[in-house]
Parts: structure tokens; C-alpha cells; sequence
């Protein structure tokens, strides 16, 4: 049942998808007041180096996913390696979960965009939700975007001129889940005014 209504920021990508990021983290103010999951898809041996990484591109706190974190605002996580990110709750809290939350959860890639996407909208109103889908390769995070859009979420992609690779956000707009269609300054625009909503 859904029933947390603040404010949470969904990023998926794949290739082409780190620098991004990294612009997206960088150009946030300190104190961006939302939590921020970010599934890129990295082997484990690779996540935490990358959440080191992106630590010294913010004042707010960087970690890997882990099982039972609880998520709280000026937080960005990063999916570990190896385990599909999604949430859960206890008590007045949402917690992360790398349990797999779904019947048919995703193998061809783990974490998973869509694992993360779909596991969201069974713990937040759909409206909280702000879910971005970066460069990649294949369609992870399509389905996820069409049924955040549907629901009445905030859905972003990358357009195709700043992407490495077109495949992920081109398929999640030919399925109709992209409400808009960013380039990473836009959307930082984007992530700056839904912080302040």
C-alpha cells in the first residue's frame, strides 16, 4: 500500500551513464533535501569505487545500497553490485531492501532499473516520485518509466543528442514513459525545482 508521500529521486543508466551522473551530483545544491538512488549498472567491484568517486562531487552523504539502510533526506545511494535495489518499510520509515521484491525479477541485469522503478511505487505516492533514466545500452528502466508515468510520477530522459548510447531512454519513450525529454543541464533544473516543491 502506498503511503509515503515525500519526496524521492530515481536514476538509472548504464553505459555512457557515469559522467552523467556526475554532472547531475555535482551541480546540486548542498543539502539537496531528497534521497537520491542510483542504479548504474557496475559489476560489484565497481560500486564502491564509484560512490567514492562521486563523494568528492557533494557535501551530502554518498553510500552503497545496503540491506536495511534507512533512507533519509540529503542521502544519495548507490546500488551495490550484485543485488537489485529495492524498498521496503519499518515502521515510519522507508528502508532499502536487495531482496528481490518481484515475481520474474530482471537477470540480464542486477541491479536492476526497473527492479528499483517498480519496487518505488509500492512504497511511494506515485506524485513523490521523480525517476530519471540516463544512457544505455537495452530497455532496463523502460517499463519502470512507463508505469511511473502512468500512475502520475515525474518521468525524465536523456535526449539522444547527449547520450552515448540511445537505447534505454529511446525505448522508455517509444512505450510512452517519458513526460520529458532533458538534456543532464535540464534536468539538473529539473532536480533543483522538485527540491524545492
Amino acid at each position: 500500500m502506498k503511503q509515503y508521500r515525500s519526496k524521492i529521486v530515481l536514476i538509472g543508466a548504464s553505459t555512457g551513464g557515469p559522467g552523467v551522473i556526475e554532472q547531475l551530483i555535482r551541480a546540486l545544491p548542498e543539502h539537496y533535501p531528497h534521497p537520491i538512488c542510483i542504479v548504474q549498472h557496475f559489476p560489484a567491484q565497481l560500486t564502491h569505487s564509484f560512490a567514492t568517486r562521486l563523494q568528492t562531487c557533494t557535501a551530502n552523504s554518498v553510500v552503497e545500497s545496503s540491506d536495511g539502510l534507512i533512507l533519509s533526506g540529503e542521502m544519495i545511494v548507490i546500488a551495490h553490485g550484485g543485488n537489485h535495489l529495492s524498498f521496503g518499510t519499518k515502521g515510519e520509515t522507508v528502508i532499502v531492501s536487495h531482496k528481490n521484491a518481484h515475481e520474474g525479477a530482471r537477470e540480464d541485469f542486477v541491479p536492476s532499473v526497473d527492479e528499483m522503478f517498480l519496487s518505488a511505487l509500492e512504497v511511494y505516492e506515485p506524485s513523490s516520485i521523480m525517476a530519471i533514466l540516463l544512457s544505455g545500452i537495452g530497455d532496463d528502466g523502460a517499463e519502470g518509466m512507463v508505469k511511473i508515468a502512468s500512475e502520475g510520477g515525474m518521468t525524465l530522459c536523456q535526449n539522444e543528442a547527449s547520450s552515448a548510447v540511445f537505447g534505454m531512454p529511446r525505448q522508455a519513450i517509444e512505450r510512452g514513459g517519458a513526460r520529458y525529454i532533458l538534456s543532464p543541464v535540464e534536468m539538473i533544473e529539473a532536480m533543483i525545482q522538485f527540491g524545492k516543491q
